[in-house]
């Protein structure tokens, strides 16, 4: 019988959206250092409409739906939450 493993959380809509533009990114911002795109990114974010914003806060959800049933089904096939975090550390 196969180990049971932990679901991986999913990204949030910043983490999708800087997923898909952190190439763009990184050539706007002339550095591919984390803190410089890291901060661009923060901007533009910010900076973005509700309406922009919407497809990513979409898939978000949809992805944090999938998370919790697979959560659910791992809890209960005797899988213990956090623990994959508490043998990392």
């Amino acid at each position: 019988m196969a180990a049971l493993e932990e679901p991986k959380r999913p990204q949030n809509p910043y983490w999708l959206w800087l997923s898909e533009n952190r190439e763009q990114l990184t050539k706007e911002s002339g550095s591919g250092g984390v803190g410089a795109v890291g901060k661009l990114a923060g901007q533009k974010w910010k900076a973005m409409s509700d309406v922009a914003k919407k497809p990513y806060e979409t898939k978000g959800a949809d992805l944090s739906k999938e998370y919790a049933q697979k959560m659910a089904d791992f809890v209960a096939a005797g899988g213990g939450k956090g623990k994959r975090r508490a043998e990392k550390a």
